[in-house]
């Protein structure tokens, strides 16, 4: 259940809708974790159906990241694409290659947790983004905000492309008191109580809502 995300279905709807006449976006989807950041991409893809074409390249959260992992987990195998990032080419020549493909046909790019990503798959992602308007693609990156300093390399990919017209920003906040209850209802758990302990994280709410149950069944 996907609660209080209409307005940011809304936009990713919108952005997508400008693709179709060649007008390319960048949006950056951000929150603490468990916010539903997955949730809500997940949900878009799956309300476009087959219409568009979807490329999506997670980020593992590992101490050292694969070099252009999320780029190599969304190129076709075989492709020249899929060929530069396993010799590990320069972020440019990839660059060059993801640019070839998304201009054959209008795509999604989600790449997600870019907040684990390696510095040249961000470097690819900067080159993109900065000419996404002249691509049919809509880019969906999500990153946590939480913990992350001033010198931390989203951060500084974020003031990088600060003047990017086709670039916008998607903050997902925490549930209110009434979307916990919405998410607590059917269940014997105080609601009030369940958006106190969890300060309203989609995540939090449903685990701390699981366990309740199950403690109540064991009792």
């Amino acid at each position: 259940m996907l609660l209080e995300r209409d307005a940011a279905l809304t936009e990713l709807h919108d952005a997508l809708d400008g693709t179709r006449t060649g007008q390319g976006a960048a949006l950056f989807i951000s929150g603490e974790a468990g916010v539903g950041k997955t949730s809500l991409v997940r949900t878009f893809c799956q309300d476009i159906g087959p219409r568009t074409r979807v490329l999506l390249g997670p980020c593992d959260a590992l101490s050292t990241p694969r070099p252009l992992g999320p780029l190599l987990d969304l190129a076709e195998e075989g492709s020249e694409l899929s060929d530069l990032v396993q010799l590990g080419a320069p972020p440019s020549d990839v660059f060059a290659a993801l640019h070839d493909e998304l201009a054959k046909q209008p795509a999604i790019l989600v790449v997600e947790d870019i907040h684990w990503t390696d510095e040249a798959t961000l470097d690819v992602l900067r080159l993109l983004v900065r000419r996404v308007e002249t691509l049919p693609v809509l880019v969906v990156l999500t990153y946590r905000d939480d913990e992350r300093d001033r010198a931390h390399p989203v951060r500084i990919l974020l003031g990088d492309l600060a003047n990017v017209a086709a670039v916008e920003r998607v903050q997902l906040d925490v549930l209110s008191a009434d979307g916990v209850a919405r998410l607590a209802a059917g269940h014997a758990v105080d609601p009030r109580e369940l958006h106190r302990r969890t300060g309203g994280n989609p995540f939090f709410a449903k685990e701390d809502r699981i366990q309740s149950v199950v403690a109540t069944l064991v009792c």
